[in-house]
């Protein structure tokens, strides 16, 4: 993947985080495209697919632990 998706992709990261700053929370994605590809993400649509399964994964972990 070359640096036009990567570009992409932090410029998405940062709108997600001024629309999370905005509602005054504090917690943050990191834009660094060397993080990401570390997880093989490399485009927008992998970034979206990479935080729903994180998502599910989560609310698997709190399922498992309200039993």
């Amino acid at each position: 993947m070359g640096p036009h998706y990567m570009n992409k992709l932090v410029k998405h990261i940062n709108k997600l985080n001024e629309e999370t700053r905005a509602r005054g929370a504090v917690g943050f994605l990191t834009n660094d495209p060397e993080h990401w590809a570390g997880y093989g993400v490399y485009t927008i649509a992998q970034f979206q697919d990479y935080l729903e399964r994180e998502y599910q994964h989560n609310i698997q972990k709190e399922e498992r632990r309200n039993y």
